[in-house]
């Protein structure tokens, strides 16, 4: 059986006890590694910077998701309103360029920190000093400077190594080579003059792009507009004041575009009115004029109804010329490059061309938004310059058809006009003369209120224009720390504590090839346990024990004393030839076979001990007996059975040592002559015992095992391997030793997975 199959086995066969006891062995692991492991973790806690998470909640208005945001009479005053996607939103909350107008009205590129004996704790709110600076260094964005006040008046300035550059006054310029130029002001009067504050300059581009990666603007809703704003800051106020200022960014920079627009066409009427005012004068002057030259009071009945046709011809006709004018206003804001919404769309009567200028309008704005966030070369901005391409060229065919019409009206109505003169010229002189005037006036008057009622509208709105946004959550921050979380950090300590000695013992146990108990053995061979003998102290020096105190190994010996009696009683008197053997060399055959004699040899029985290991023996040497002849004497024939047998200083105990270790032990032992010499034995003694050569190394035993009654075969708690039981199985198999059973040796109570 190979290591797998067993711990297979060994898997399908749970005991909770077993598995509990095992780790049990090692306490001393979980106790350290979970010491250490909630120290670390105590320590991270204690010097670890906490984050704060700092949310707020901002409606948008988005027309699309039915969001109309609020008052309809604003709604209505507000001439510039435009729809928003709220997904674009999101976008343009996140940009650097908000980011960077954060930074700049907060001033975040000088941060303030107290200096504390482990980390830095970093100062937002009662700065006691303020840096400003007009130039940084290369040196001055990576290294901190240091401030000590001295007095209400002075300071002195460090270096991040605690170096002196000098003494100076507050709000001086100060210009250090390394570093840059700024000034430092003092804040507040009761600064304490040991209050050491470490100033650090970061970079602007490189804090936006922080920044603007640190806040997160997400969609609380599919269903709904409301986006909630959050960013984690070590102090809680910074990062309220953050959020508030990104809040009021984005708010300005929409009503920065909706004005934009506004001033756009109020300029544009403001022109046209300079130039209607101008030729309303000159007309007027030219009505009175003519009256007082000519001496007209009034005019006859027939003049004033050609008067009243002309002047009803000559309205329509003007506003004819104001809507090719305003045609030709959209052609050339097509030609220019401008992003907001044309001014003279304000006076299109048309529905079709002012739905598509005001989504072109709505496109420039989108472009502008967008590039804000993403390069050049965009798909998504891509896709917004071809609909704006499109939609001027759908702006161009109906202005150039607009145009056609109002061509052909024009000439229509001044055909009328001709007509019309034809017979006013029938009317005296004078009345002619001064309806041609009043004409003039009349069309130039109804030019000029028109312009007076659009540049009043444009004005109401201007001054009605609201946000596309509402706060709905101002700016709060979580009541405890979400980074580092104490909770989370001492859990994973515990699993950590109890994880690293666990998995290490699991891995000791997987790779370890090493007999650790008893059940082991019996569920891979299936073959009895004949006795168990514990670990020999280290202070038994002697490998042969006091077999008659009250020791435990004293008592183990005994009780496989008493087991042989069973197995001769089994056997109806008979089998007192033992043979030990094991898979291979130091499991304890030696050491077994002295004190189970030794403990028989005790009990009167008269017992003779047979060294025959002949590669490596033991006996004699433990013994304290010499082995000038022995087993290799007898076998080659040089003495006979008596005169190999000694005395040992046991009583009833006899020795018969291998003899000095011959070049052939098996080879020896096959020649005949070891089954006359332990016939003779099994005669004369009580019980002969063995101690034979490891079964896995070579064949010895297999040759003495048709002499023996009952074999035992040794395996040494936690030295010897799990292969040997592969051995077991087959000398099980095949029956190639006599009536074997298993000793379990050197049992280390203290690690044995069962006790």
């Amino acid at each position: 059986m190979d290591n797998f199959d067993f711990l297979q086995e060994k898997e399908q066969d749970f005991d909770f006890r077993v598995f509990f006891i095992n780790y049990l062995r090692y306490w001393y692991w979980f106790a350290l590694t979970l010491f250490l492991a909630f120290s670390i973790a105590f320590a991270y806690l204690r010097y670890k910077t906490p984050l704060y998470k700092v949310t707020a909640s901002l409606l948008i208005k988005d027309e699309m998701k039915g969001t109309n945001g609020g008052n309809e009479i604003l709604k209505e005053l507000d001439m510039f309103t435009g729809s928003k996607i709220v997904e674009n939103e999101v976008e343009v909350l996140k940009s650097k360029i908000f980011a960077e107008k954060v930074i700049d009205d907060m001033n975040l590129t000088v941060s303030y920190f107290h200096i504390g004996l482990i980390r830095d704790i970093e100062i937002f709110k009662n700065n006691p000093i303020t840096v400003n600076y007009l130039i940084i260094h290369k040196k001055g964005y990576e290294k901190p400077v240091l401030i000590k006040p001295i007095d209400k008046q002075h300071f002195e300035l460090l270096d991040y190594s605690s170096k002196s550059l000098g003494t100076f006054i507050y709000s001086q310029s100060i210009n250090i080579a390394d570093y840059g130029r700024f000034r430092v002001f003092l804040n507040k009067g009761n600064i304490k003059n040991t209050e050491m504050i470490k100033v650090q300059f970061k970079r602007k581009e490189g804090l936006a792009e922080s920044l603007s990666k640190r806040i997160q603007v997400d969609l609380i809703n599919p269903n709904s507009t409301v986006l909630q704003l959050s960013i984690e800051e070590a102090l809680p106020d910074k990062g309220k004041a953050i959020l508030a200022k990104l809040i009021d960014v984005y708010a300005f920079s929409s009503l920065e575009d909706k004005n934009g627009e506004a001033t756009n066409t109020l300029r544009f009427i403001g022109e046209r009115l300079k130039l209607i005012t101008s030729d309303l004068t000159n007309v007027e002057k030219n009505v009175e004029q003519y009256k007082t030259s000519e001496g007209i009071t009034d005019l006859s009945e027939e003049g004033n109804l050609f008067l009243e046709k002309v002047k009803e011809n000559d309205s329509k006709l003007s506003e004819v010329d104001i809507q090719l004018k305003v045609l030709e206003g959209v052609e050339r804001y097509l030609a220019s490059n401008q992003n907001n919404a044309a001014p003279a769309t304000l006076m299109v009567n048309d529905p079709v061309l002012t739905a598509y200028i005001a989504n072109l309008g709505e496109l420039e704005l989108q472009k502008e938004k967008t590039s804000r966030t993403v390069q050049a070369g965009n798909p998504f901005l891509e896709t917004i310059n071809n609909q704006i391409a499109n939609t001027k060229q759908a702006i161009r065919e109906n202005v150039n058809n607009q145009k056609k019409g109002l061509i052909i009206a024009k000439g229509g109505l001044t055909g009328n006009n001709n007509r019309f003169i034809s017979a006013i010229r029938t009317i005296p002189r004078k009345e002619r003369e001064f309806i041609n005037i009043k004409r003039q006036q009349n069309i130039i008057e109804n030019i000029y209120l028109m312009l007076l009622q659009k540049r009043e509208e444009t004005a109401l709105s201007y001054a009605s224009a609201v946000t596309d946004s509402r706060v709905v959550d101002t700016p709060h921050s979580s009541s405890s720390p979400v980074s580092p979380i104490s909770r989370n950090i001492y859990l994973l300590a515990l699993l950590v504590g109890f994880g690293i000695p666990a998995a290490i013992i699991n891995l000791k146990e997987i790779f370890n090839d090493k007999v650790q108990s008893r059940k082991e053995i019996e569920k891979a061979t299936e073959l009895p346990i004949f006795g168990e003998i514990g670990l020999k102290p280290d202070e038994e020096e002697d490998s042969l024990i006091d077999l008659k105190g009250r020791s435990l190994l004293a008592e183990q010996f005994r009780m496989l004393r008493t087991n042989l009696q069973y197995i001769q009683k089994a056997n109806q008197g008979e089998g007192n030839v033992f043979l030990f053997t094991s898979s291979s060399s130091g499991e304890g055959k030696s050491f077994v076979s002295i004190n189970l004699a030794a403990s028989l040899a005790a009990l009167g029985k008269k017992v003779v001990l047979i060294e025959l290991d002949l590669r490596k023996p033991k006996i004699s040497s433990y013994l304290g007996e010499g082995r000038q002849r022995g087993i290799s004497n007898y076998l080659i024939g040089d003495v006979n059975e008596t005169e190999i047998i000694k005395s040992t200083k046991v009583e009833n105990l006899f020795l018969v040592s291998c003899g000095p270790i011959p070049p052939n032990p098996s080879e020896l032992l096959s020649n005949g002559r070891i089954e006359s010499l332990i016939k003779t034995y099994r005669e004369k003694f009580d019980y002969v015992l063995m101690d034979t050569p490891p079964v896995g190394l070579v064949t010895d035993a297999m040759i003495l095992n048709p002499f023996v009654d009952v074999c035992f075969y040794l395996i040494r708690h936690e030295v010897s391997q799990k292969r040997s039981f592969t051995i077991l199985k087959d000398l099980k198999k095949t029956q190639s030793l006599k009536a074997l059973n298993i000793i379990f040796n050197g049992i280390n109570y203290a690690n044995s997975q069962e006790y």
